[in-house]
């Protein structure tokens, strides 16, 4: 085999190896993209809940303080 075909047959090889390697990589930088945004979501959801409860539990408060105030002064 002349030496110009193996040169041409290794470059060939090199590219398809590259591409190989390129698509490998992409792929492992967005493999858990959805699972991290969901994550987020989860999160987001979770300090949304906690803060509505922390309103609750400030308005509930406010009005039994200004119960016992109508109640002492009444």
């Amino acid at each position: 085999m002349p030496i110009t075909t193996v040169i041409i047959l290794c470059a060939i090889v090199a590219a398809f190896i590259l591409f190989g390697a390129v698509l490998a990589w992409g792929e492992m930088q967005t493999r858990h993209l959805g699972r991290d945004q969901q994550r987020a979501r989860k999160t987001a959801q979770a300090a949304d809940t906690v803060r509505v409860i922390q309103a609750k539990a400030q308005d509930a408060g406010a009005r039994s303080a200004s119960s016992h105030r109508e109640a002492a002064a009444g």
